[in-house]
């Protein structure tokens, strides 16, 4: 980042206190702990802390200059009236000096592969950046497109959202040109309450921003035809596996997908997992770049060298030559769901170890109720459960409930009854650590 405080003062609308010069800036932090030599700090009062009780610290760091909420009666400052969307205002005032293609990407379940997949495809020939981490709000996405440098050609940016105008204010900031809705299921439902709000916020992508965008659909979804009229407006191209779409697959076998565009390229790309729901996440990301402007070469190398990250439905050789499906990364009812699905895929006697599922408001129980009779249903014989309802749920599944309170009590219980023929799905939300569970499953030479 390469900007002045003439450019913030652009992008804010405000003219800087204590200070005349035009000062130059390499880089925002919102952490006092960060080095701050020449930086933009930005005081944020967040959940734990409040940035404007560190902007000494900062300033002792090196920073050149603060954007406050507070007037400050020593160092320059821009005072503005809500720091996260003066964040957001500069973020987006870079991005349009910049002008790169930007891609952004939504959903329930699937964002961070795709957007990671999209942006392994572009940066073999283009200077990317994507999204860091999955640090696709308000703040993150905003501190994501300031690490771009003056000539970066793409921006790939996850938008997550917990409430109704979330996506509105990150496309406002990020302007994409090209758009993917992967999917809407139950999440965040504490703060959403409901699957309309999800729908509606997610579809905020599809609103009409003064230019054309290219949207990516998928004609498998059951809400395609609703999204399909809501992007109107926009330059619609589609992906399916099952039908004929613009992007769509002509053959599966257990190590290679063979696609065709709508221009007549043919794609045979090796790849480690034939499920539906990657499957599903390498047609958006084939769309999303080739749409972008990547070739096929590129996009053949881009997904075959991916590596999917941990506790993503990666297998593992564990204990007793046991098989692992580390999915501990997050957890919602669809993607319990289709994990499951590809649980029972897999050859063998199936297990589930099942955390609780976060945020999903005054009916979680009948959430988690419902993905562990579909569980049970689906063939799979004994689920070790750690969850707010573990009680209550056994009382109605006693013979297929095993409760367990802590990692060394699950060791007692389970390592018993593992062998060669043992496949066992391990997944939960992201505030249970279950992927401290998966390393003491994990065989060690």
């Amino acid at each position: 980042m390469k900007l002045s405080t003439e450019d913030i003062a652009k992008a804010l609308g405000v003219s800087p206190i204590n200070t005349n010069a035009n000062l130059s800036l390499n880089n925002i932090s919102i952490d006092s702990r960060d080095p701050q030599k020449d930086n933009i700090f930005i005081a944020i009062k967040g959940e734990h802390h409040n940035g404007h009780d560190f902007i000494d610290d900062a300033f002792e760091k090196g920073a050149s200059i603060a954007i406050t909420e507070q007037h400050h009666h020593s160092h320059p400052v821009f005072v503005v009236d809500n720091t996260i969307k003066a964040l957001g205002k500069i973020a987006n005032y870079y991005s349009l000096l910049i002008n790169p293609i930007t891609i952004g990407i939504t959903g329930t379940n699937g964002k961070t592969t795709v957007t990671n997949l999209v942006a392994n495809i572009l940066k073999k020939n283009n200077k990317t950046i994507q999204t860091l981490g999955n640090y696709n709000n308000s703040i993150g996405l905003p501190l994501s497109i300031m690490r771009a440098e003056d000539d970066t050609e793409y921006f790939v940016l996850e938008m997550g959202a917990r409430k109704i105008g979330d996506i509105r204010e990150l496309t406002a900031i990020a302007k994409p040109n090209i758009v993917a809705l992967l999917n809407v299921s139950s999440a965040h439902l504490d703060t959403f309450h409901t699957i309309e709000n999800i729908l509606k916020t997610k579809e905020e992508i599809f609103e009409d921003q003064g230019y054309k965008k290219i949207v990516i659909l998928n004609k498998d979804d059951i809400n395609f035809n609703r999204w399909h009229k809501k992007s109107s407006r926009h330059e619609i191209r589609t992906i399916s596996r099952t039908k004929d779409a613009d992007y769509k697959v002509t053959a599966v076998s257990p190590d290679k997908l063979l696609l065709k565009t709508y221009r007549g390229d043919m794609l045979s790309i090796n790849i480690k997992n034939t499920e539906d729901y990657y499957i599903d996440n390498i047609l958006f990301s084939v769309a999303l770049a080739t749409e972008a402007g990547a070739s096929i070469s590129d996009v053949k190398n881009g997904i075959e060298s991916f590596e999917i990250p941990s506790g993503r439905f990666n297998k593992i050789k564990g204990i007793n030559d046991c098989t692992i499906i580390d999915s501990t990364y997050n957890a919602n009812p669809a993607s319990f769901k289709a994990s499951i699905d590809s649980l029972v895929s897999i050859p063998g006697e199936h297990l589930m170890i099942m955390g609780e599922m976060g945020e999903l408001g005054n009916d979680s129980f009948n959430h988690h109720l419902d993905v562990i009779s579909y569980a049970i249903n689906k063939g799979t014989s004994k689920i070790f459960l750690k969850c707010s309802f573990s009680d209550k749920i056994k009382e109605k599944y006693d013979k297929n409930i095993i409760i367990f309170d802590n990692i060394d009590e699950l060791k007692n219980l389970i390592y018993p009854v593992l062998n060669s023929n043992s496949v066992i799905l391990v997944k939960a939300s992201r505030f249970m650590r279950f992927e401290e569970i998966t390393k003491i499953l994990e065989f060690r030479n």
